[in-house]
């Protein structure tokens, strides 16, 4: 009887040992997990258990945490904490200027951006030279010169009677020939009596006859035309040329 007491306190021993030695290796491998990494982890890592972190800079104790409401948070700090404002700066009174004038303006009556003694900022480009390109002026008397047609010409100054011989003007002066810018007013007399008048708006004809005797010869006579000459240049000249109407056959 006191043999199985004793195998039994025996066992009941052995087995609380084992109970005993699996609490500590639960209890070891609970415990391990959290300091491993701690022990052993790559030193590499920056955001690793093992690597070293920069403590943070210790705040002020009289800074005051922003309120999300952006309204200040705390009143000044006083005492030893409270930082030492600096000393106010004031800006020197803004210069006018030499003389007492404004900063801008020129020192002797230039121009603001321009040199100091009035002289022009910049060197303007002259006007280009164009007189070669420009058409010669007019000017001077003028010679002014009638040619009478030949129609019913029946000798030299003398037209039968009834001719229609037309008439042109040529115009000239320093120049050269006028053609437009040139105007002539005609006149027909005979005997001293304005028989007809006219005036061409050029002195030059391009296909046309200036002056047209119409049925102003139809009687005989002697007659006289007369050309008065005036340009847009203010020049001025007059021809005439007398000739004789006759009945003739």
């Amino acid at each position: 009887m006191s043999s199985e007491n004793s195998t039994a306190g025996r066992n009941w021993a052995t087995t609380m040992m084992v109970l005993a030695l699996l609490g500590l290796v639960v209890a070891a491998f609970g415990l391990i997990p959290p300091y491993w990494s701690t022990f052993f982890a790559p030193g590499g890592r920056a955001d690793g258990p093992g690597t070293r972190q920069d403590a943070a800079p210790p705040v002020p104790s009289w800074t005051a945490a922003p309120r999300p409401d952006g309204e200040a948070a705390a009143p000044a700090p006083t005492g030893n904490d409270a930082p030492t404002a600096p000393e106010a700066r004031q800006d020197p009174p803004a210069s006018d200027g030499p003389e007492g004038g404004r900063a801008d303006a020129p020192a002797e009556g230039g121009r603001a951006d321009g040199p100091a003694e009035g002289g022009r900022a910049q060197d303007e480009p002259d006007a280009p030279d164009d007189t070669g390109a420009r058409a010669p002026e007019h000017s001077g008397p003028l010679n002014v010169s009638i040619d009478m047609g030949s129609r019913g010409r029946i000798g030299p100054g003398t037209y039968r009677r009834g001719a229609t011989p037309g008439a042109n003007t040529e115009v000239y002066d320093r120049t050269g020939r006028i053609d437009t810018g040139c105007y002539v007013r005609w006149e027909l007399t005979r005997a001293g009596t304005v028989v007809r008048t006219h005036t061409s708006e050029r002195c030059r004809p391009p296909s046309i006859t200036l002056f047209n005797f119409g049925d102003s010869l139809d009687e005989v006579g002697s007659y006289r035309l007369t050309a008065d000459v005036t340009t847009d240049w203010g020049q001025q000249g007059t021809a005439s040329v007398g000739f004789t109407v006759v009945a003739g056959d």
